[in-house]
């Protein structure tokens, strides 16, 4: 389900531990040119709303699984979130974080092009959910070195996923300007959830969350404040997903 309302307006709405993972992409302060991304006039500001919002979604999260946390180091303002708010939150334990590496998009020649996206992972509990088969990738070494036996499984990824942004494909969005790309939300999805659980995201935006977890035969729930996003992601999530998978949504919009 999805809702037009604000994220803080939309959390308090929810039962204590009834989602099985939060997967956001929240505002970055100052790294965007438009409204929602500067509406604080201090990074102090903007770090006191992300503890309202970042504590009900530790709230509404079920023991045992997964908050993951989109962000960037363009700026320390990401590496304070981690460090004065989600470090702060009891209920929470720090787990390795993702790095999403693409090469494509301008550069400058005055230094290295800053071409990735981090993630902060965080597990309610020191113990978590991990579905290592269900994201397991082809090895480039076929036969243990050691028992040169065939290996009869992939491997598990390591931190650090190369994926390109579908700027090409008919997965791109084009209207919004962080929108994540499909695969490796749906390589989350597929690690910290189980087929039906629940996937919270907030702050919807595109609809990218929304999307990887019906893709991944998961249910969704979550909310998104702009209009114009909130009417055009639905569109988005109508083109993408085939109907026999749209019962993530309850089939309704709010």
């Amino acid at each position: 389900m999805l809702n037009n309302l604000d994220c803080l307006e939309y959390l308090k709405t929810l039962d204590s531990k009834s989602v099985d993972l939060v997967l956001v992409d929240p505002p970055y302060f100052g790294i965007v040119d438009n409204e929602w991304d500067n509406q604080w006039p201090t990074e102090f500001g903007y770090l006191g709303w992300c503890q309202q919002w970042s504590e009900e979604c530790a709230r509404v999260l079920k023991d045992n699984r997964m908050m993951v946390v989109w962000g960037t180091l363009k700026t320390d303002t990401f590496l304070n979130y981690k460090l004065k708010v989600l470090n702060k939150i009891d209920s929470l334990e720090p787990q390795t974080e993702i790095i999403w590496h693409y090469n494509w998009g301008g550069r400058t020649k005055a230094n290295f092009a800053r071409k990735s996206e981090l993630v902060w992972c965080y597990s309610k509990g020191k113990t978590f959910l991990f579905n290592s088969d269900d994201v397991r990738i082809e090895r480039k070494m076929k036969k243990n070195m050691r028992t040169g036996e065939d290996y009869e499984k992939g491997t598990i990824p390591t931190n650090v996923w190369e994926f390109q942004n579908h700027t090409t494909s008919k997965e791109h969005c084009g209207w919004h300007p962080t929108t994540k790309n499909l695969d490796v939300l749906e390589r989350i999805i597929k690690a910290y959830s189980n087929t039906g659980d629940t996937v919270l995201d907030c702050f919807s935006g595109s609809g990218s969350t929304m999307i990887a977890a019906a893709k991944a035969g998961r249910k969704f729930t979550g909310c998104e404040i702009d209009k114009d996003y909130f009417e055009k992601s639905k569109e988005r999530f109508e083109n993408l997903v085939p109907m026999a998978d749209r019962f993530s949504l309850d089939n309704e919009w709010d």
